[in-house]
């Protein structure tokens, strides 16, 4: 293209080829050459005219380069480019979007991995909450049943030793029975009683074991009678009791024992 502008704008200024200036030249020429006086040493390859040569190619060179320069673009050409353009345009907006849509799906996911460890934290507190409480109830509980066990141990142990005071007292009870159903025995034996709630009578007068026991001021004896069964609210001939008896007897305390044996 750039070559048939050149063509034309040679033809329009009546511009020739490089040879056609060279054959112009040399006939132009001839006259003096025949002389030889005035043109002496000049000839078709002068540097000055060779000079020229150069300079108006450049010239013409220059005006078509910017004759095609300035000369209108193909419209198919300019079609392409703006598509391209546009295909750079459309591949640079994908791009944004993808990277766009990129970043959104890592925040999202981001924002599931950081949801996912709230609740599973939460749900680890609830599970060592929920553990917690079972352990102290768990405790609550074994300390309800050591009480519990522990009270029942001490009832056990109370009633054991209830019982076995008990038994002692009551063995000891029997055994001071028996003891005193001996002392008792020998006594009634040794004055003339055959039981100890029938009197003994003589001349008009009758008395019972405890009053006579009481006469001879002994709280020991008074206290068997008792123990084996004795009644000390019966009543001798003159209408006395044993106490009464003990009362009328006792002379500054001596018969203070008797007294509260009876009692």
């Amino acid at each position: 293209l750039a070559q048939a502008i050149l063509a034309q704008a040679q033809n329009q200024q009546g511009i020739f080829p490089h040879h056609s200036s060279n054959r112009l030249a040399s006939r132009r020429l001839t006259p003096a050459v025949m002389g030889q006086s005035e043109c002496k040493g000049l000839s078709t390859s002068d540097a000055t005219t060779d000079t020229v040569k150069v300079n108006v190619g450049g010239t013409l060179l220059a005006d078509a380069a910017g004759a095609a320069q300035t000369s209108p673009k193909h419209p198919a050409a300019e079609e392409q480019l703006r598509c391209q353009k546009e295909e750079v345009k459309e591949k640079q907006l994908r791009q944004e979007c993808e990277e766009e849509e990129r970043r959104r799906q890592e925040a999202e996911e981001q924002q599931r991995l950081e949801r996912e460890r709230a609740e599973e934290q939460l749900r680890l507190e609830h599970v060592r909450a929920a553990e917690a409480q079972a352990r102290q109830e768990q405790c609550l509980r074994e300390e309800a049943e050591r009480a519990e066990c522990e009270a029942a141990e001490k009832v056990a142990a109370e009633a054991a030793t209830r019982r076995a005071e008990n038994d002692r007292k009551c063995a000891a009870e029997e055994q001071a029975r028996k003891e005193a159903q001996e002392k008792v025995d020998v006594f009634l034996k040794a004055k003339g009683f055959k039981t100890m709630s029938m009197p003994r009578t003589s001349c008009f007068t009758a008395s019972y074991p405890l009053h006579v026991a009481v006469q001879e001021n002994n709280a020991g004896l008074v206290s068997a009678l008792l123990l084996s069964g004795a009644d000390k609210k019966v009543k001798n001939s003159t209408g006395k009791t044993p106490l009464e008896a003990a009362e009328k007897l006792n002379k500054k305390g001596s018969h203070a024992a008797v007294m509260a044996a009876l009692g």
